[in-house]
């Protein structure tokens, strides 16, 4: 049985449902594919997702900054002994990729990398982008997230015949179950105790920088003099939750929900007109297809590889990165109804392209065509 051992910083829970379906995948057709993984970093634990899987292996980790940057270290020798695949994340901060992917020859296991093909939710230096590329070109095969990470690596010469795109997803199923199921009493007593008016907007991830909770805000504020009946629903946690709490209470127009999952979340989404998220655009699209909840975003360069899943005036609405150009096109998005079914139409639509079904198809493919590299 041929051996296969991803490697990861740390599985959050969002990944447990792929992990575990793509090892039960794969083990029907004679491959154990494996994860090993270390624990949440300092950043990555205030998410507070760290998740377990049955086909992981716990191994030792450590971190520290040098000169401003994160890096880590894990011990991997045990956990991928014996493998015939290594695939690990594309990131620089990670120093066991240059030894994986220095040392070559004919005993070696194949190594892979998984990632985004170039820094999207980032700007990054000349040495960094130099250091990405010598690290993808050592690599046997490529996972890339979307066809821009395909499009990317190719520019850089990988050969595109070793580049698998996995299309990233997540589990939206329970999600989109969960919103059909909100009765009209749930959603009317729900929109009633937080005094909804129907023009609602959801904001719906990590509390941190990235997502542009002040950009939010200050649109949201012109906004509400837009329309009187214009309300603002904050889900999450994160580093900005203090400042979040803040706002609510300043603004009564304003409902911080906490973190939110399961019925809680779904009942947040049903009573939504638009998911409003102004900064970074992640697997939230996917989730937004799920629900059939457009996003309302801004053409803002960080975005992270799944905003490419967004279409302007077909699943969402990308409006020019101002926020009194977003603050009116939230109003006009959530006034017109014909608007707002259609890009509920393209939504849900589109919730039958990005499933994790899909996603381990091509990622366990991508394991077959790389394992056969070795008997090239």
């Amino acid at each position: 049985m041929a051996k296969v051992v991803i490697l990861q910083e740390y599985v959050p829970q969002y990944r447990v449902p792929f992990f575990e379906s793509l090892h039960r995948e794969a083990k029907t057709h004679g491959i154990d594919v494996r994860v090993a993984y270390g624990s949440a970093g300092a950043n990555q634990a205030t998410r507070k997702d760290a998740g377990e899987i049955s086909c992981g292996t716990p191994i030792a980790q450590k971190e520290w900054n040098f000169a401003g940057r994160r890096l880590v270290v894990r011990d991997t020798s045990a956990a991928t002994a014996g493998a015939d695949l290594i695939i690990l994340e594309q990131a620089r901060r990670n120093l066991d990729a240059y030894k994986l992917l220095t040392v070559k020859s004919s005993g070696r296991p194949i190594v892979a990398l998984w990632g985004h093909g170039r820094d999207y939710t980032q700007r990054t230096s000349g040495i960094d982008r130099a250091l990405s590329r010598w690290l993808t070109s050592r690599a046997d095969w490529f996972f890339a997230y979307t066809n821009g990470g395909l499009a990317s690596v190719v520019a850089d010469k990988f050969p595109s015949n070793k580049v698998t795109v996995v299309q990233n997803s997540i589990d939206t199923s329970s999600l989109r179950a969960s919103v059909k199921s909100v009765s009209k009493k749930s959603l009317s007593d729900f929109s009633e105790r937080l005094g909804l008016k129907g023009k609602t907007a959801l904001f719906i991830g990590g509390l941190d920088s990235s997502k542009r909770l002040e950009f939010l805000i200050a649109a949201a504020q012109v906004a509400q003099v837009l329309d009187a009946d214009f309300r603002l629903l904050i889900a999450g946690s994160g580093p900005a939750r203090l400042q979040v709490e803040e706002w609510s209470q300043r603004f009564p127009w304003i409902t911080y929900l906490g973190g939110v999952s399961g019925y809680e979340k779904a009942q947040a989404m049903a009573a939504s007109q638009i998911l409003a998220m102004p900064g970074r655009v992640g697997l939230v699209a996917v989730d937004s297809f799920a629900a059939e909840l457009p996003i309302v975003t801004t053409d803002w360069p960080l975005h992270a590889p799944e905003f490419e899943y967004l279409t302007n005036g077909k699943n969402a609405i990308v409006t020019s990165d101002d926020e009194s150009t977003y603050a009116a096109t939230m109003i006009e998005a959530m006034s017109n109804s014909q608007m707002l079914t259609a890009l509920k139409a393209g939504a849900s639509r589109d919730a039958e392209t990005y499933t994790l079904q899909s996603m381990v198809s091509r990622f366990f493919a991508g394991i077959v065509s790389a394992l056969a590299v070795r008997n090239s």
